[in-house]
């Protein structure tokens, strides 16, 4: 008796693992295929391959990226299980499951994609990594794709980091000035957008460096020009304790940034940016310049 429950049981079992392969498997075909609805289709696949085994990874990984909101209408539950944070809940669920694999995934592949929807599930997920997995792998990474020559990876990169960067400067800030020193110009960019977006005051004695490096009597300590103007729009964008040294730029007859930088303080309302802005407006330039005053 003892040996048919067992037998009973692993019956059982089995017949279950092949449910669930069935599921996943035949969600996959549907996405492969010309067939209608054929997404929305396989989402329900995917749930159904979850529902029998709540660990695979790969199921949970493609309902984060597939489901949408669009299927559904906005009254059911299933509106909300849609929503872009519960698609990232799922991509990190992969994530736990096989870490090595599903980082590179979420940061190489899903980033890229063109539906925006994904590209915020997949950074709803890496956030969920910075918080609760491995930190140290995924900063790791992050910097391989910043440091990438494929500009969509140094542009997903410096997106992420600047995301995850507003909850947590004291990390991230020092990373990025550290990846400054890269020699590779386009990293340079990304890094100083990045900056410029997370916001810290902290950021501001290296983005003034750079500015100034432009006045440097050897080329080889002059940062590119597009890294310079890029340097000034993040000044604008921290504001702050930034407003003085766009001031100064703007004083600079010489200066090549000045029309720059009064854009940046025309957005920004601060009382110290009006003498200069209405000194602009007096003043006759190669350059348009259009100053927007904010309350």
């Amino acid at each position: 008796m003892r040996r048919a429950c067992l037998l009973i049981g692993l019956i059982v079992f089995i017949l279950g693992c092949g449910n669930q392969n069935e599921h996943l498997a035949k969600g996959k075909e549907l996405i492969k295929s010309d067939k209608r609805r054929k997404e929305e289709r396989a989402v329900r696949e995917f749930k159904l391959a979850i529902d029998i085994e709540n660990n695979n990874a790969e199921a949970h990984y493609l309902l984060g990226f597939y489901d949408s909101q669009e299927y559904y209408d906005i009254n059911q539950s299933d509106w909300n299980n849609a929503s872009i944070a519960k698609r990232g809940q799922h991509m990190y669920k992969a994530y736990q499951e096989d870490p090595s694999e599903y980082l590179e995934i979420l940061i190489f592949d899903t980033l890229r994609d063109d539906d925006v929807n994904v590209q915020n599930a997949a950074l709803e997920a890496l956030t969920l990594v910075y918080q609760q997995g491995d930190r140290k792998q995924l900063l790791k990474q992050l910097e391989k794709a910043i440091k990438s020559n494929d500009n969509r990876d140094r542009h997903d990169a410096h997106w992420v980091m600047a995301n995850i960067g507003k909850s947590d400067p004291s990390t991230i800030v020092p990373l990025l000035i550290e990846l400054l020193k890269h020699k590779q110009m386009g990293t340079r960019l990304n890094v100083v957008k990045a900056l410029g977006e997370i916001g810290s005051e902290d950021a501001i004695p290296v983005l003034a460096t750079i500015i100034d490096s432009g006045s440097a009597k050897r080329q080889s300590d002059r940062e590119e020009p597009e890294v310079r103007q890029l340097a000034v729009a993040a000044l604008g964008k921290i504001g702050g304790k930034a407003v003085p040294e766009l001031v100064k730029i703007t004083q600079n007859k010489g200066s090549s940034l000045r029309v720059d930088a009064i854009r940046a303080l025309s957005t920004l309302g601060d009382e110290k940016a009006v003498q200069p802005l209405l000194d602009a407006l007096e003043e006759k330039s190669s350059r348009e310049v259009v100053v927007n005053f904010q309350n």
